[in-house]
């Protein structure tokens, strides 16, 4: 095959690379991340309300916002019970009807349990933003409400947070001496941005990303917006809050938790709890169940991630450790110690901290790129058009060049950010130990390095025949070019 029909060959093979990247990403289903309730229509609940259990629907103000919530208590008795509040985990305005199942559980076992409408974007908590103070004053504002009720003891109110609410409720507790007891359910000792780092990099492996990958995929992107500081809650850490609790707490650790490490979080409390002299604290692993307290060989959550999977079927020994432990508070004989940590197979490791103008550094880089190869195709469209011809040679692999130059880039962001705001559920097919769209992306850089080789192959061996025009736009190509090498490198698509 003569040399021009090769090239043209070439370019057509190439060309759609680009857009079959876009089509994989756009057609991964969206999903949430784990122990993430997700977008529930309000008044909507995730089973039939418990029998024994009475449901009475209220508000309440915290801060500048009126809270809907609900209260769940036994039916038809005259005695006072202890009371807890419900703290949602991750998720933008989480509706109280994600929690009904816990709430309905605790009502039905003598706890009068409080469910409450989480904040949402319009109140200050959003994608890349939140405060642990203002999550924590809402705790507190529906501990006032169940003081005031009839059918609860003022004397032992406490707090019971999930996943991201267990830093939240020990936040509570060091506020107000009116929280009575902490209870944390799958929490993590460990800050929000090496939690969501390790999450991720527990669902890449399960997927079957080789684990060289795994920080490539998994922790450079969460990294770089921490140093912009745009990742909600970075840096808070929940142990110094937790050395200085004086209430009674419970730690309970889900044995599967994938959202959560499980091993490192017990021993982190353990320790912590330990060395600061706390008075009463319990740690307890609940076997066989993953990050919703669901009974899962092994805590992954197979399928679309909604309520039912979630809390439509808790293990009954979690429900029992909870209301039993408050119960032993009520009588005054409350059982302490720790369980031993569970295997967790995955360490998180400390992170490497980015700086601060790094993620804004490598925007600049890639804008650039882009600005240099749309200058390339722009100047030579408008040179087109004019009927000026081109003596630069290597035309297959100068519009190759161009076009990945444009594509991988956005592509690259746009698939790690999947991966961020997915927790690592949804990469797509793993070929090789790659997901394919990152295997396309990864071919795609060696190309633009082949089609970068090879125009400066072409260049050196006829420099006399370039104009000042074609000289121009040969620079911006390379300049382009030059740029893409450290972009790839820093993003890990060169990573072998």
């Amino acid at each position: 095959m003569p040399a021009p029909r090769r090239r043209a060959a070439l370019l057509k093979a190439l060309l759609p690379l680009p857009v079959l990247l876009l089509g994989v990403f756009l057609a991964l289903p969206a999903r949430a991340a784990p122990g993430d309730p997700g977008d529930v229509p309000r008044g909507e609940g995730n089973k039939e309300e418990a029998t024994g259990v009475t449901r009475e629907e209220v508000e309440f103000i915290a801060g500048e916002r009126t809270v809907r919530g609900a209260v769940l208590a036994p039916e038809a008795t005259t005695e006072t019970h202890p009371g807890v509040v419900l703290v949602a985990g991750s998720g933008e305005g989480v509706p109280l009807e994600a929690y009904l199942p816990i709430a309905e559980a605790f009502a039905a076992a003598g706890v009068v349990t409080l469910v409450y409408d989480k904040r949402g974007e319009s109140d200050g908590y959003g994608l890349f933003g939140a405060s642990l103070p203002d999550l924590a004053d809402d705790a507190l504002a529906g501990v006032r409400l169940l003081r005031e009720r009839s059918d609860v003891r003022s004397d032992l109110v406490g707090v019971h947070g999930h996943s991201e609410g267990g830093w939240t409720v020990i936040e509570a507790g060091v506020r107000s001496a009116e929280v009575d007891f902490v209870v944390a359910a799958a929490p993590s000792a460990l800050p929000p941005d090496r939690t969501q780092i390790w999450m991720n990099q527990v669902q890449l492996r399960h997927a079957g990303v080789s684990d060289r990958l795994l920080d490539d995929l998994g922790g450079r992107l969460t990294r770089h917006v921490v140093g912009a500081e745009a990742f909600r809650l970075a840096g808070h850490d929940p142990l110094p809050d937790l050395a200085r609790l004086e209430q009674p707490f419970l730690g309970v650790i889900a044995e599967h938790d994938r959202s959560t490490p499980p091993g490192q979080t017990l021993e982190l409390y353990r320790d912590t709890l330990s060395g600061s002299g706390h008075p009463h604290h319990t740690l307890r692993v609940i076997s066989g169940v993953g990050h919703g307290m669901e009974p899962s060989p092994d805590g992954f959550v197979e399928g679309d991630t909604d309520l039912d999977s979630l809390f439509g079927d808790l293990a009954p020994e979690y429900v029992d450790t909870v209301t039993g432990w408050v119960h032993g508070l009520a009588a005054g004989e409350p059982p302490g110690g720790s369980d031993a940590p569970p295997a967790q197979d995955l360490e998180s490791v400390e992170q490497p901290p980015a700086g601060s103008g790094a993620l804004w550094l490598l925007v600049a880089s890639g804008g650039g790129t882009l600005v240099c190869f749309s200058a390339y195709l722009g100047t030579g469209l408008i040179g087109r058009i004019r009927g000026r011809r081109s003596r630069l040679p290597a035309a297959g692999a100068r519009r190759v060049l161009a076009v990945l130059g444009l594509s991988l880039p956005p592509l690259t962001v746009v698939y790690l950010g999947w991966i961020m705001m997915t927790a690592g559920t949804e990469v797509g097919a793993v070929v090789f130990g790659r997901p394919l769209p990152w295997l396309g992306l990864q071919l795609g850089a060696l190309t633009a390095l082949g089609a970068t080789a090879a125009l400066l192959l072409a260049c050196w061996s006829r420099p006399d025949r370039l104009t000042g025009v074609d000289r121009a736009r040969l620079g911006l190509l390379l300049v382009g070019a030059t740029a893409l090498l450290p972009w790839a490198v820093t993003w890990g698509l060169l990573t072998p």
